[in-house]
């Protein structure tokens, strides 16, 4: 037996991680203090999730389709939504889209093509009820009444399907913008200055951005019904699917088919276990899976290249001998309409620990530049190990070179989105 949201649900679903319940011999204790003893280690772990995890998938949460019918299925799975909150279901959730569709034709908020396809969105989000009825006293004072409470809540998974003509804007691209244009061009962001190094840089960065982080109730303008714990208000939902081109097709006589040519998962936020990532971070620290790792021959490496207006800077960690930079330096224009072009002059600046040189012109929307500075090759970048040449070996965090074989560093610019 189930009942609606209530303020006893509210209530009992609480969070507050910074009130603590302080116990004393002879302590009678009420409803709100074991609201509090419950409110404080869920509120501690929402925090943690929403914050430090963010929201995703953790694992499940498979979709699929019947062959004869016009329901969508959400077979069992777990995720952790905006509020920390973990989503949680064992069975498989239904939806019935044929009579979603309706709903959303009467309300004017859906538009099909001619020939009856549309575009739309599947999320979970949380959802609560109350269960399980017992006796309770309706008064703590005087000769109160006797009456039913409900003593547990339930948090289930709940899906909606939200129509769209235009795909939705995959915030992921632009969380973090400032770390990944360091990782992907060594750029930074205006007003911070080169550190010693590419983890000093990187410390920099994250720092501005962390300081910049903060629940919209607390960052200006500080609007007052905004959360001031989480990184977003209710609903919180996760992302499952993208479904476009669907329509919800007649067969035969009263039944109806879902047609829906692509399910798009990759739209969802999903969650890598932490031993997975640490073993993904050691094998592209060591360039290898398996036990067998080569050492690295101690060739030079790109730390960084910058672009400032036409001025392209290459920095390295070791030295290189800067007499092999013109014969593995190139550079190539491309429009669309000429396709690659023939090698722009170059008079490069080297020293031992950076090359300078100025392109021809800045890029613009119809000019991108390709820069590659050879690690391989009959001439490639040498460095000095023990007083014999070494090519260049890419860039830091690459896999490891060879005596003989390095890797070439290819950049695009401007270098704007994917790496080159």
């Amino acid at each position: 037996m189930t009942a609606p949201r209530s303020a006893p649900l509210a209530a009992s679903l609480e969070v507050d991680p910074f009130t603590s319940l302080a116990v004393h011999f002879g302590m009678l204790l009420g409803v709100s203090d074991l609201q509090v003893l419950s409110a404080n280690p869920r509120g501690k772990l929402a925090l943690h999730q929403a914050w430090q995890h963010g929201k995703g998938v953790v694992w499940g949460f498979p979709l699929s389709i019947g062959a004869h019918s016009a329901e969508l299925t959400v077979g069992p799975g777990l995720c952790t939504d905006g509020l920390g909150r973990e989503v949680s279901s064992g069975v498989d959730l239904c939806l019935d889209v044929r009579a979603w569709l309706e709903q959303q034709r009467q309300a004017g908020t859906v538009t099909t093509g001619e020939d009856g396809r549309f575009n739309a969105r599947l999320v979970v989000r949380h959802e609560a009820c109350l269960s399980r009825p017992v006796p309770t006293v309706a008064s703590s004072c005087g000769q109160g009444e006797e009456s039913v409470g409900y003593s547990r809540v339930l948090e289930l998974a709940h899906l909606e399907l939200r129509p769209w003509a235009t795909r939705p804007v995959d915030d992921r691209d632009t969380a973090f913008t400032a770390l990944r244009d360091l990782l992907r061009d060594g750029a930074l962001p205006p007003g911070l200055t080169t550190g010693s190094g590419r983890l000093a840089d990187f410390r920099a960065v994250a720092a501005e951005l962390v300081a910049a982080l903060g629940p919209p109730g607390l960052l200006p303008p500080r609007p007052a019904d905004c959360t001031r714990l989480f990184p977003e208000d209710d609903p919180g939902e996760v992302v499952l699917a993208d479904l476009p081109g669907m329509a919800v097709v007649r067969e035969g006589s009263g039944s109806w088919r879902l047609d829906a040519p692509v399910i798009d998962l990759s739209v969802r936020r999903s969650h890598v276990p932490t031993w997975v990532l640490s073993e993904l971070l050691a094998e592209l620290l060591d360039g290898t899976v398996g036990e067998q790792c080569p050492s690295d021959a101690g060739g030079p490496r790109v730390e960084r290249v910058r672009v400032d207006g036409i001025t392209v800077t290459i920095e390295f960690r070791g030295g290189i001998v800067p007499a092999t930079v013109a014969a593995a330096l190139e550079v190539r224009p491309f429009r669309e309409a000429t396709g690659w072009e023939e090698p722009v002059p170059l008079a490069p600046t080297p020293a031992t620990d950076r090359v300078t040189f100025d392109l021809p012109a800045e890029p613009t929307d119809e000019v991108t530049y390709r820069m590659v500075l050879r690690g391989t090759g009959p001439t490639p970048v040498v460095g000095l190990v023990d007083g014999r040449p070494v090519p260049l070996a890419g860039f830091v965090g690459d896999p490891p070179g060879t005596r003989g074989q390095g890797r070439d560093v290819v950049r695009r610019i401007p270098d704007r989105g994917a790496p080159s």
